[in-house]
This record gives structure tokens, sequence and C-alpha cells, in this order.
């Protein structure tokens, strides 16, 4: 079974991922927030999917530090954001590809299956 953690503060997008991906074949362990990741308080998933802005630590900045530890530095990595400037940002935070919200669940399946098959 393959694994995403998902980092995403607001409750109802929180509930939205697990339903999402409740009856495949992913594991899906969900953060309000970056302190477990930057703590190296996670087991290592498949792929992240992170919110851009979350209380604490930016979303582009906990990408930036998963990209820099060897552990997590191959693992894909989608950045999601309400902010039409988000393909830039999350590339230039070494993001391996993002999507803007509302996102469709098509998408979101789409983006986890092109970046873990």
């Amino acid at each position: 079974m393959k694994k995403i953690i998902i980092i995403e503060d607001d409750p109802a997008i929180q509930d939205a991922a697990s339903l999402i991906f409740k009856k495949t074949d992913y594991d899906v362990t969900i953060y309000r927030d970056g302190n477990d990741i930057l703590s190296g308080l996670f087991d290592v998933p498949d792929i992240f999917i992170i919110d851009k802005q979350l209380p604490g630590v930016d979303g582009l900045e906990i990408c930036k530090y998963l990209k820099r530890h060897e552990p997590t530095k191959n693992i894909p990595v989608i950045i999601m954001s309400a902010s039409p400037s988000i393909d830039k940002t999350s590339r230039s935070a070494g993001a391996d590809d993002f999507m803007e919200k509302p996102y469709s669940i098509k998408h979101l399946r789409g983006l986890v299956e092109k970046y873990t098959l």
C-alpha cells in the first residue's frame, strides 16, 4: 500500500482528502501543520501533498526542507494553494508539482497516481 502524507490545516479539506483516498490502495496520514515533519516525527511516505499556507511554517519552507534532506529529497511533493502564482513559487521551492484550490477529485488522484506508479 502506498503512503501519502497530507499537510493541511483546514478540517474540511482534511476530511475530503481522507474520503478521496478511503477506498484506494493509499494509506493517508494528515498533519495540520509542519511541526512533526520538521522534527522528523513521521514515517517516510511515497508522496507529500502540502498546503502552501499553514500555521507556523509555510508549506513552501516545508518543501524546501524535505528536498534538502537525504531520506526525503527524492519523494515527490505537491503544493496546493488558492494563490494564482503557485506554479512558479512551488517550483522555486523544489516541488514536483502543484494544484490550485479548488481542485477536482480527478485532478488530485491523477497527480498522486502520476508520481506513485
